[in-house]
């Protein structure tokens, strides 16, 4: 007994090792947590949310609805308000992984699971899924407001009424959070589906399959009518329809079918998939089994979204676990204890070490040139503190993954051309304009020419940088070099440079505080 414990106790600790190693890549500040924080920080000195957008010059939205706000003032209060701070945003990140860990770990082990199928099946999810673990999306609110959503409809199957009662009151909180909240009102509706087949199977008769279900689609109904329960009322219906039904394909790329973003990634989906087709072709009826249709709905959203691929790992290592249990993979599972134990305690000692290499308790902004060359997102640290000395104020023509920093930093003084809002502010032509602007593509300078932009933030690493430090067309020469570093450049508009003092800071370390 206690040697099984043993066993039992390596696994956990491979996959929380093997996890925490993941998710360690992940510890740089996402750029949209800045958008969100400014947002509410305006909300909190007007008293209410503003109509239309104060941030960017060149929206033309009569309204601007943001479905994240929820987010940003849990950051806000938290980091900011209370002067927690950036190891506050790290435990906050464990803790809400920590809870969905536990989440998924306690469905799977009601569906009948041992740790053996478990650690099996979960392998594969911790790779799949880590990508919605960053510091901190929004996502990370619905993936656990998506493991509280499977565990309460797993009561309702038992025939419990609380579940589904409590989950209209939490329900509320996930609109106003994240526009994941779609994902639960979507699955509800193909957990509706399921039971509804399941009553087909022993009623024969649709009516009586119909009246079985009277509770949960009175549930049904109450949910839409809560997405009502939003700061703008009936005006979130319209704006979250804009949303959903927008192509983000040609400019996101976590939008675009996973083999087209990552083939490593495809592949370990495809094994998934293998595992999943293999578990379930074991069972007797799968089509009559609780969560297949929750799976193969959330398999087939990661298969054509990158971005989706953590919401299907969630379900995918709720599910699937119980349903390898009577396999005869689990079976030879739990005849090799020595050599599965000696892996999983391999996998998280490797994981634990990674994440330690990757000081997986430091928040970062990263700054560097170096950072730049790994292929990590850096800010813009340095040309903001110049502006912010200089006392700069206008308008600054910025990217679209360095607006939202900008805003933070800056506004009021500074209004910007772009952030990640993407179509809470912009339309999908806004966007393509301002990558091909950066890009230096043919137009740039009608771009420049269509909005009153006093000063443009560059990356070193842009083509329109370099155009306008060679000073040899008459576009580039009415722009003026003011600052520059080792990864970005500001040019001020040529009237406006003599007004300001130039810096070069090309060379030095420049590091970052947050918030």
């Amino acid at each position: 007994m206690k040697e099984n414990y043993l066993y039992k106790i390596t696994i956990l600790f491979g996959l929380s090792g093997f996890f925490l190693g993941f998710i360690s890549y992940f510890t740089i500040i996402d750029h949209d947590l800045f958008h969100q924080m400014a947002l509410f920080r305006e909300v909190i000195r007007t008293g209410a949310f503003p109509e239309k957008d104060i941030f960017s010059y060149t929206s033309n939205f009569s309204q601007t609805i943001h479905h994240e706000w929820g987010a940003g003032a849990i950051h806000y209060m938290l980091l900011v308000r209370q002067g927690l701070g950036a190891p506050a945003l790290l435990v906050l990140k464990y803790l809400l992984t920590a809870l969905i860990c536990a989440g998924v770990f306690t469905l799977a082990r009601r569906r009948g699971a041992s740790e053996y199928a478990f650690g099996f099946a979960a392998i594969w999810g911790i790779m799949l899924g880590c990508i919605g673990f960053t510091t901190i999306r929004a996502q990370l609110f619905s993936l656990l407001f998506l493991v509280i959503f499977i565990l309460l409809i797993e009561e309702d199957r038992k025939g419990k009424k609380w579940p589904l009662l409590a989950w209209v009151f939490l329900f509320p909180l996930w609109v106003n959070l994240h526009a994941g909240f779609l994902i639960g009102l979507g699955l509800y509706t193909v957990y509706l589906l399921e039971l509804f087949i399941s009553h087909i199977s022993h009623e024969r008769d649709w009516f009586k399959a119909l009246f079985h279900l009277k509770y949960q689609l009175t549930i049904l109904v109450v949910m839409c009518l809560a997405v009502l329960l939003n700061p703008w009322g009936f005006k979130y219906i319209p704006a979250l329809f804009h949303a959903v039904t927008l192509d983000r394909t040609a400019v996101i790329a976590e939008w675009r079918p996973v083999w087209q973003v990552c083939f490593t990634t495809f592949n370990i989906l495809l094994i998934s998939l293998i595992i999943l087709i293999y578990a379930g072709y074991r069972q007797n009826k799968f089509w009559l089994l609780p969560g297949a249709f929750l799976v193969v709905i959330a398999a087939w959203q990661a298969l054509w979204h990158y971005r989706h691929l953590s919401i299907y790992a969630v379900v995918f290592a709720c599910y699937v676990p119980g349903w390898l249990e009577n396999t005869d993979l689990a079976r030879l599972l739990k005849r090799i204890k020595k050599p599965a134990a000696l892996f999983f305690l391999t996998i998280g000692l490797v994981g634990v070490n990674l994440a330690y290499a990757n000081k997986f308790w430091q928040a970062q902004i990263p700054t560097s040139l170096d950072d730049q060359e790994k292929g990590r997102k850096i800010y813009p640290v340095g040309a903001v503190k110049y502006l912010k000395d200089i006392q700069f104020s206008g308008n600054i023509m910025v990217s679209f993954n360095d607006g939202s920093y900008v805003s933070w930093n800056l506004f009021p003084k500074v209004k910007v051309s772009m952030d990640s809002r993407f179509e809470v502010a912009y339309s999908i032509d806004q966007v393509k304009e301002n990558l091909n602007f950066f890009k230096a593509k043919e137009g740039w300078q009608k771009t420049l020419a269509r909005y009153p932009t006093e000063a443009i933030l560059l990356s070193r690493s842009d083509p329109l940088e370099k155009i306008l430090a060679e000073n040899n067309s008459e576009v580039s020469s009415s722009w003026k070099r003011t600052y520059i570093d080792d990864t970005y450049a500001v040019y001020l508009r040529a009237d406006l440079a003599k007004n300001y003092p130039s810096l070069d800071r090309r060379g030095q370390s420049i590091s970052a505080t947050f918030p």
